[in-house]
Formats: C-alpha cells, structure tokens, sequence
C-alpha cells in the first residue's frame, strides 16, 4: 500500500505515537516479568588480512559444519552455475573460508565429517559456537546428529549460554528443532511472543531470518546468516552486519527514538516529498518490510523504485547526516592478486587500462584486439548474489578529458519486484591503484557513496575473456561486498575448452565456479524488448567532454 500525501507534522506525530506505545507496551510487560559413531574433524585453513598475524587477530568464535562422510554427495549449491554443482564436503570447505572472509578472520570454522575411529576429546562438534549440519541423511549419521543435537541442547539448558545455535539444513524431513541464542525450537519460551524486546524474541527472529537465509543455497547468504548469529549473541560486534537503518526491538526504545528525531529534523522536507510521491513511498513502505542488511532483497527493492526523489531521500539521511551512524570499509579478506603478465610481458598501468577499456569502440587507450563495440565488456557470469545476477548487464570504461582517470558505466536490466523491466546505470570514478592492475572506484547509487577495490585476475591475450575481482563498502548504510565477474565480449559463455583455465584464475580470488550466476544477455527476450534499447550513451557523450 502507498502513503497518501502525509505532512511531515503527520509523519512525526505517527512515528513518535508508534513509538511511544512500543514503549508503552515495554514498559507494561516489564513490570510483569522483572553413541557408537564418532566425528572426524579438519580445520580449514583460513587466511589473513595482509596487515594481520595470529597474534593480533582474535577468534571471537568458532563453526563446526558438519557433511556427510560421502564425498561424491552433491549440495544443493550451485544449481545457477555453468559449473558442476559441489559436493557437501566441496561447498563446506568455501563455506568455511567464507565465514572467514565475512568476519575478518575472527570466526573460525571447520568441517566435520563422521567416523567410527575419533575420540570424544576431539568432538568440535559439541563445544563450537554453532553447530550446522549439511546434507546428513544416513541413517547412522543421522542418528549422530539426534545424539549430539540433543547433547548441546542439554548443555545449553544448563549453561544458558547465549553464544549458541545449531541448524540441520537439507537432512530429510527433519529439521531437529534450531536453537540460536536463547530460543529453543523445541521448548519454546512465551517470552518470544508476549515480550517483543527480550533475548528469547529476538532469537526467535533470527532464526527465522537465518532459516530463509539458509534455504537460498548461495555461499553469501549462508555466510550471512552466521554474520548475524555472532554478531547478536557473541558480545562482539561483527564489521560486515553490526549496522542497521532498520527499527528494530534490537536496538532499543532510546536508540530507535533518536534516530526518528533525527530524520524528522534534519531530512523533514526530503521525507515530505518521497512520501507524497507514490513511486518513493511505495520503495519506503517496501525497504520498512526487509532486513536492509540483506543486499540481495534490499537492493532489488531500491533500483525497482529509484527516482531522483529517492535519490535525495537517501542523500540527506543516510549521506549528509548518517542518521544511523553507520559506518564501513571495504573487505581485506580475501587478499587477491592481479595478474602479473600478459601477451608474455609485465602488465604496467596503461596495460591495465586498456584492458579495462576492452572493446569499446573509439575510447583513447584501446589495446591491438579492440572488437571495437558499443560496451567494454558483458557480463557472462557474476559471483555476488546481490548485483550479478540481473540481466543484461553492459560494461563501459573509458578515459576521462583529463585523460589520466577512467569512467566506469555500468548499465544493466532490472526486473522490477512489481513485475517491470527498466534499465538502470551508474557512473563510477576510476582510479589507478597502487599495484598495476588495481583500480579503486567511487559512485553515488541512490544517494549513497560506494567505495570499492577492483582487480584484474586474469584476461585473455586474444581479449576473448577477462575476470575481475571487487570489494566495497557503502559507509552510510554499513554495507560491505565481494564479488567476482567473468566477462566476454558478448556476454556469452567462453568455449568449453577455455573454462578449466578460466576456473582457475576464479579459484586464485576465492571464487569457486559453483558459486557463479549466469547472466541472461538475450536482447531478443521478452524482457529486453519490454525495457527498449539499453541507454549506453547516457554518461558518457558528457563525461568525455566535462569529466
């Protein structure tokens, strides 16, 4: 449903009454309450960040992920890719190295495999944080995984120890009742209902926020849900998700009640006008239904609505004000390298660039192998779940007028969540890095800066195909981001015979091929034919002259 044209002296008066009967409702209830088969473990390996040791990172945590013994039992993962999908044991091991990555080294994860022949002393399975089981569906398996659920659940009872959750994901029917913090499935509190505020709820929340995180079957989301676990019941705060702009029992009558002040005084006409206007007001109303933490949904949702209003909505609150006091940086983990050579030579910066530039036709820098085309690059395939899996999706870099930066143009299709097809763009600014093949980006996307690394891991010498590798942040929302792109000229796959080499050169960023999206490039689809012509030129007839 829309707003109907609210004054601002409107919205303030709704928002301070609902707060005030939530904390009406705090305060009324708060005076009313004042076996034979053993594991077999194996520590993956994690990285560091460059900057770092084992001396000053501290482990706030610890996964334990618990596979079927089979090693030839596939996952539910990768079902986009245009590779093989893994086994549970493949997807455990990135799974692993991606809550690393997600929590800068502090949460430890390992994969555990059961066994006849391990001793008990050695069970990581009953004393890790989290507890998550993948795929187990043999019976004697099975029977472990009854066994040791009900174990830690008996110590959680005893103990009372927040810092705990376990989840049985894809293992038949069952789902062995999940516990995160202190909510228990199977002995479920009243609290979690009568007392929105209290831990029991708020573990009852989470769990119902990682259960749908989970059931995507994507390693980001999965990374994800643990994020939010440790970072709402370890004590610790986790970078990638301690932030939220979202009213939240969480956060607290006093905080939730500052950050509404603040937005109503500082932003009151920017927030009359999006309201007033039925296309920003739909996207408020939508972004008030979501966990904006959770890129993929929250996204999708602001380029469906994105308007000028929006844009200016976002500026003043989140950009000019930070009214959530947000902040973040881009990732460091994992450490990526780019490619040191190419056609048999050391790649140096103009090198790089002319990669970048690739196919663009009339762009100053171009390297010999230039199609010569409307786009840079298509984009065949994408890693980050949130931002490459839309259709369509053009690349353009080209020099400024200046000559010494580059523009980056993305323009890519959107299919609306109210079922529209419209195309979307964005203008980064482009900045050598220190390391030939580095590039740092800036861009204003709907109001928000982001920041990001990028690196060129590898390119054809034919120009055919090239991989690039990117982390960013968005500080004024506390949003940070990875992700991976295999690109060709038309945005077709590569030929089968290159793919091997080209998986490689993925793995060598901490991509796994299963985790890739393909990108629908058809501009003779229903969709393409609906959005039009895609408006390649729109930045760059004037960046060129004034950029």
């Amino acid at each position: 449903p829309t707003t109907s044209n609210p004054t601002t002296r409107t919205m303030a008066m709704v928002l301070l009454i609902r707060t005030a009967v939530i904390a009406a409702y705090s305060l009324t209830l708060t005076s009313a309450f004042s076996s034979s088969i053993r594991p077999t473990c194996r520590t993956f390996c994690q990285s560091t960040p460059h900057h770092a040791t084992a001396s000053n990172v501290d482990i706030i945590g610890t996964v334990a992920l618990l596979v079927p013994s089979s090693s030839t039992e596939l996952s539910k993962y990768g079902s986009k890719s245009p590779a093989p999908r893994p086994s549970y044991q493949e997807a455990a091991e990135h799974l692993a190295r991606k809550i690393s990555h997600f929590s800068d080294g502090r949460i430890e994860a390992v994969v555990v495999t059961p066994s006849t022949n391990q001793d008990d002393t050695d069970d990581v399975c009953l004393t890790s944080n989290a507890l998550i089981a993948l795929g187990i569906t043999d019976p004697a398996e099975v029977q472990y995984l009854s066994t040791t659920f009900r174990k830690r659940r008996t110590s959680h009872q005893e103990t009372s120890s927040y810092n705990t959750c376990q989840f049985a994901l894809d293992c038949g029917s069952n789902n062995y009742a999940p516990l995160v913090g202190p909510w228990d499935e199977a002995n479920p509190s009243i609290l979690a209902e009568i007392a929105p505020w209290t831990g029991v709820a708020s573990g009852k929340r989470l769990t119902e926020q990682m259960n749908g995180l989970f059931e995507k079957q994507t390693s980001d989301e999965f990374a994800l849900a643990v994020m939010l676990f440790f970072n709402r019941f370890s004590g610790t705060a986790i970078p990638w998700v301690q932030h939220s702009i979202d009213v939240t029992w969480e956060k607290g009558l006093v905080q939730n009640a500052k950050e509404i002040f603040a937005m109503i005084t500082k932003c009151g006409p920017c927030i009359t006008k999006c309201l007033n206007d039925e296309n920003c007001s739909q996207c408020i109303n939508a972004l008030d239904k979501i966990d904006t933490r959770d890129q993929v949904t929250s996204y999708r949702t602001v380029v469906s609505f994105e308007s000028e209003l929006l844009r200016d909505f976002s500026l003043c609150i989140l950009q000019k004000n930070n009214i959530f006091e947000c902040s973040a940086e881009i990732p460091e983990l994992p450490v990526v390298k780019p490619m040191s050579t190419w056609r048999g030579k050391d790649v140096t910066t103009d090198v790089a660039r002319g990669i970048m530039i690739g196919h663009l036709e009339g762009a100053g820098g171009s390297l010999e192998g230039n199609l010569q085309l409307g786009v840079s690059w298509k984009v065949a395939c994408g890693a980050n779940v949130a931002y490459d899996q839309f259709p369509s999706q053009n690349q353009l870099f080209y020099p400024s007028a200046k000559g010494k930066d580059l523009w980056y143009d993305p323009v890519f299709r959107v299919e609306t969540i109210d079922g529209r097809n419209v195309w979307c763009k964005r203008h980064y600014k482009v900045r050598n890095g220190e390391t030939p093949g580095t590039f740092k980006f800036s861009v204003l996307d709907n109001g928000v800066t982001s920041n990001e690394f990028w690196t060129i891991v590898g390119a054809a010498d034919d120009l055919s195909w090239v991989v690039f590798h990117y982390a960013g942040a968005a500080g004024a929302v506390g949003q940070r981001y990875l992700g991976g792109l295999l690109c060709t000229p038309t945005g077709e796959l590569p030929p089968e015979e290159d793919l091997g080499h080209i998986y490689n050169v993925l793995r060598s960023a901490e991509i796994e091929p299963w985790e890739l999206f393909v990108v629908d490039n058809d501009d003779q689809s229903p969709g393409a034919l609906a959005a039009g012509a895609p408006p390649l030129d729109y930045f760059r007839k004037t960046a060129s002259v004034i950029g």
